[in-house]
């Protein structure tokens, strides 16, 4: 549907205040040093001190300076406009030493592929460009992301982003702004990384519309805790209140990350054979063997053969308890995980399944653990 003037102008409105959320939420993180809204600068010498403007000025903890520019459509006017100010800005003030232009999530694959175009043209020197890249809101996020975490270790950088993850799910999922669009189709309306939501309440199978309310938590006091005072599967916890007056209640598992493989958490033999079957002794010995000579190469092919057999009934069952906390303890309807939310490093994507669609996703991928499992 095409927007008059009006829409226009409350869309780019509407931008530039999603992208200040993300912004808060960047310098809480400590991702960046601090951010300006509305950033204006003159020529010294010059009586007009606020000829050149960008709508965002945001400085880093190495004391780099970068300035964001806005767009919802790809007007070669506009952009031109943004060129003349990155240009001017740039040789008043040295420290600024990137600029972006952000668009908004969500928009049509049409609209995308432009601004791919656009970039592509930048990127290999076809045109000439004061701004140094065009990007998402959402791959803004990521590359904020993976610059502040890039002095850490590798294991201490997934920690971080996986905790990051699931808080950033929950606040979009509580975004009230990301519910109206999601009822009411709004074209003018952004929502924050509207994508994700719209995935997650698509996975849930929940009908535009029919929904009153979404309050989304990470909080330990709500989810709790095992009975064994470990972690449920559960890192956000949904609870969405239809217009009917019911309450539903979703539980997602969040996974951040490119690798390939799918681990299992270090759970002591027994554990393993109390969940899949606890009077198959045959099974448990194995495990225990297993668990004291936790080498393949130790263990032997063999009991790799005999361990894999006994394995090969519980498979599914053992996918849904190390996946979804399912058949284990905890309260089942909080703590075992009801979906898979899935976010790619590598390129940005996300999915969410319900465990079995994920189960059935890995079967149809091929993956490969040890012993005929997914697992690793």
């Amino acid at each position: 549907m095409e927007l008059n003037n009006g829409e226009k102008s409350k869309h780019g409105i509407n931008l530039q205040n999603s992208l200040e959320d993300t912004l808060v939420q960047l310098k809480y993180k400590n991702y960046i040093k601090d951010y300006k809204k509305v950033y204006k600068i003159g020529q010294q010498g010059y009586a007009n001190t606020t000829q050149f403007y960008a709508p965002f000025h945001i400085s880093f903890l190495n004391n780099e300076e970068w300035i964001l520019f806005t767009t919802t459509s790809l007007r070669t006017n506009r952009v031109k406009g943004q060129q003349w100010d990155t240009y001017n800005i740039k040789n008043i003030n040295k420290n600024i030493v990137k600029a972006l232009l952000i668009y908004p999530d969500g928009i049509s694959e049409k609209e995308e592929k432009e601004f791919q175009k656009q970039q592509s043209k930048y990127k290999n020197k076809k045109e000439v460009s004061y701004i140094d890249d065009i990007m998402s809101h959402e791959q803004f996020y990521s590359l904020i992301e993976s610059i502040a975490l890039s002095t850490l270790t590798v294991g201490k950088q997934k920690d971080i982003q996986g905790k990051n993850f699931e808080m950033r799910v929950a606040d979009i999922l509580s975004d009230e702004n990301n519910l109206i669009r999601w009822n009411k189709g709004s074209g003018v309306i952004d929502g924050r990384h509207y994508p994700i939501f719209e995935t997650i309440l698509n996975s849930f199978g929940l009908i535009k519309g029919s929904i009153n309310k979404i309050h989304a938590t990470t909080s330990k006091e709500k989810i709790g805790i095992l009975p064994s005072k470990g972690n449920p599967k559960t890192d956000v916890l949904v609870t969405i209140t239809l217009v009917s007056g019911e309450n539903i209640i979703k539980t997602i598992s969040c996974k951040k990350t490119n690798a390939k493989s799918v681990s299992v958490h270090e759970y002591s033999a027994e554990s393993f054979s109390d969940i899949l079957n606890s009077s198959n002794s045959k099974l448990k010995n194995l495990l225990i063997s297993f668990q004291n000579t936790p080498s393949l190469r130790d263990f032997g092919q063999e009991n790799t053969r005999l361990l894999t057999e006994e394995l090969e009934p519980y498979n599914k069952k053992l996918s849904e308890w190390v996946l979804g906390g399912i058949h284990g303890i905890g309260n089942k309807d909080i703590q075992w995980a009801t979906h898979i939310l899935t976010y790619n490093n590598n390129d940005n994507s996300v999915s969410c399944k319900t465990i079995n669609e994920y189960i059935n996703r890995l079967t149809e991928q091929g993956i490969k653990g040890h012993f005929g499992t997914f697992f690793s």
